[in-house]
């Protein structure tokens, strides 16, 4: 009998042990999806916050939705008051990396003493709640007026589906005959590409004899600046994907939203 009572309480003991660890693990994990969820859709956080709304202000930029953030804190230069809309392009441990009034500014927590402004609460604000991104042939013109007619052609049918296009942005490249540029040329261009990237846009510009070559992401309105910075003789751009964001969620789509282009894609923000 004395055998098999300790038999028996080791095996009660085991099963008890067992029962703590997956109470442990439980609420480990209720804690981690509220420390990761709990915002809900304002995206509001604390000072004391920065490492959280750092790591979904990451993952809101890498589905490619612009975003914005309502900073409310101090300058830690001079300690005065800081409240303003910022730009965030980018965001790594508990720093948030933004453009405000054409300058690169880093945000961190209410103690932040290195990043440019201490935050004691920031409202994250992502562009829309859907993506749509389709692909379209490469497009030949004469002038960036041509080139970005010719891509909204593509996107006349989604306008007729009763939804809001909050913003088009493209990608791809933009070959482009010219002039051969001497170097002040070429730095009064790059200036000017500058100017552009510090609205968010990720434009890069490479100089050859006769022309130039443009790529990377920015919204379709940005080609109208070109025809005057350049003034290009011919155009020929790659495939160019387009991204239409739109702020109707998923479930409120029009179900024939795919049927239009032969690659489309739907990112959603919530996913």
């Amino acid at each position: 009998m004395k055998n098999n009572n300790g038999v028996f309480m080791k095996l009660k003991i085991g099963i008890l042990e067992v029962l703590v660890i997956v109470s442990i693990l439980i609420t480990s994990g209720a804690l981690v999806y509220k420390f990761l969820f709990s915002s809900g859709d304002t995206y509001q956080f604390d000072g004391d916050q920065m490492y959280k709304c750092a790591w979904v202000s990451e993952k809101i930029l890498s589905k490619g939705f612009p975003l914005y953030a309502d900073i409310y804190g101090r300058w830690t230069s001079t300690g005065k008051e800081f409240n303003g809309t910022v730009i965030i392009v980018g965001a790594r441990g508990g720093t948030l990396y933004g453009i405000y009034n054409n300058r690169s500014v880093t945000i961190g927590g209410e103690m932040a003493y290195k990043e440019n402004i201490a935050a004691e609460k920031v409202i994250l604000r992502p562009l829309g709640n859907t993506i749509v991104s389709y692909q379209i042939y490469p497009v030949e013109g004469y002038s960036f007026k041509d080139i970005e007619d010719k891509i909204m052609n593509s996107v006349k049918p989604y306008k007729k589906l009763n939804i809001t296009i909050l913003g088009i942005y493209i990608t791809g490249i933009f070959a482009v005959d010219s002039k051969t540029y001497t170097p002040t040329e070429q730095q009064y261009i790059r200036n000017k590409i500058e100017n552009i990237n510090n609205i968010g846009e990720k434009v890069n510009v490479h100089f050859l004899d006769n022309g130039l070559i443009i790529g990377g992401r920015q919204k379709i309105e940005t080609l109208e600046i070109y025809d005057n910075l350049i003034k290009p003789k011919k155009i020929l751009t790659s495939k160019i994907t387009v991204y239409l964001i739109l702020n109707k969620t998923l479930d409120r789509l029009p179900k024939n939203i795919t049927s239009y282009n032969n690659i489309t894609n739907i990112i959603t923000l919530k996913n």
